[in-house]
């Protein structure tokens, strides 16, 4: 099931830094939404396996030590003060409203919502690369394929606005130009289910 490592280091007096993305886990993406969502009530979505990656991570890194719920709680409450520090996109101070971001890419209409003072509270995104960029761009790893059953189950449900840049390489001349027969060409009918 792993198709990527994790590498983890001490940066910057942080406990650790992730530097490279696991697709099919949602954990590392639960765990930075669950920091960037702190503030709107949002983050209750994310706790479970936020606390859970947390706990992995300190295991990892202090193996003769047990860690508890509550040493992963403090640790997560740590990580909150330092979110923001190296990330060249941040989300506004006081947004305005709240959005998700699908078939994210790397993150140009959460730039453009979070201009008009929007906070990204979902994203998805499935291409690796694409996800170590977004993650760079704004600290937060996109989760998966949004096809997938689990990865819905992560879309809170409160947010005011939904963004998807749905894959055009079904219309594209570029592409294929297989259309609604490609299935990349239906996805956006997915969005009406949400």
């Amino acid at each position: 099931m792993i198709k990527e490592g994790i590498n983890i280091e001490h940066i910057n007096e942080q406990l650790f830094e992730i530097k490279v993305v696991d697709s099919d886990n949602s954990k590392p993406a639960s765990f930075t939404h669950y920091l960037h969502n702190h503030k709107n009530g949002v983050s209750q979505f994310y706790k479970k396996d936020a606390l859970s990656y947390v706990k992995e991570i300190l295991s990892k890194e202090y193996p003769t030590e047990k860690v508890t719920n509550k040493v992963a709680e403090e640790a997560l409450q740590y990580l909150i003060f330092d979110l923001n520090k190296s990330v060249p996109f941040p989300a506004p101070e006081n947004p305005k409203f709240k959005f998700i971001d699908l078939f994210a890419g790397i993150g140009g209409f959460r730039l453009a919502l979070q201009n008009l003072e929007g906070k990204c509270v979902f994203t998805s995104e499935w291409d690796k690369y694409s996800k170590q960029t977004y993650k760079a761009n704004f600290g937060e790893i996109p989760f998966g394929d949004i096809t997938k059953p689990k990865t819905k189950s992560y879309i809170p449900d409160n947010f005011d606005v939904l963004c998807a840049g749905f894959p055009c390489q079904a219309f594209s001349i570029a592409g294929k130009r297989g259309g609604f027969e490609d299935t990349r060409g239906t996805l956006f009918l997915m969005l009406q289910k949400l």
